[in-house]
Parts: C-alpha cells; sequence; structure tokens
C-alpha cells in the first residue's frame, strides 16, 4: 500500500476485530507487520535441484521463495520469522492462485 502511495490504516484492536459482525465466528490472532519492500530476484540452478527444493519446500509447507530465503538465513546464523508465519503466507498463495 505505501509503495502505492496509498495511507496506511490504523491498526484494529482486538476488540473492533472481536465485535465486527461481518467477520462473526472467525479466530483473530497478531502478526507481524513488515512494512519492508519485497523484491525478486533470479537464482540459477539445476533443473534436480530446483526439483528437491520444490519437494523440500511443499514438505515444510512453504513457497519456494520463502524455503529459499529461511535455508540461506538458517545456513548464516541469522534467525527467521516462525515457520506458522511462513506457512500462512503459503497457504494465502496457494488459494489466491487456486
Amino acid at each position: 500500500m505505501a509503495e502505492d502511495g496509498e495511507k496506511i490504516p490504523d491498526p484494529s484492536t482486538v476488540d473492533d476485530v472481536r465485535n465486527d459482525p461481518a467477520i462473526k465466528g472467525a479466530v483473530a490472532f497478531l502478526v507481524p507487520a513488515h512494512l519492508e519492500r519485497t523484491v525478486r530476484i533470479n537464482i540459477t540452478a539445476r533443473e534436480s535441484q530446483i526439483e528437491k527444493i520444490d519437494l523440500l519446500a511443499r514438505k515444510a509447507g512453504l513457497t519456494r521463495s520463502a524455503y529459499v530465503v529461511q535455508a540461506a538465513l538458517k545456513q548464516a546464523g541469522v534467525k527467521t520469522r516462525t515457520k506458522w508465519v511462513h506457512r500462512l503466507q503459503a497457504k494465502k498463495l496457494r488459494e489466491t492462485r487456486a
């Protein structure tokens, strides 16, 4: 939104979400907001390596991109966000593609 020049709305309180009749019965949870821009990159790898990465990513419930980033940062000793955040992102991505 910020990149498009749109104003970022004020965050909702848990009570606002809980009392919203449009989402009755939904489960509310907090997700950290990262306002950092996502950048697309290209990598070169053998087809068999990509197939293995894709298999491992699916087993982890992650997208290829999330898996590669998480694996690279883990190898470098950098702590990453928890897997459930990545899994939620992968699930949302699959749902939008369907």
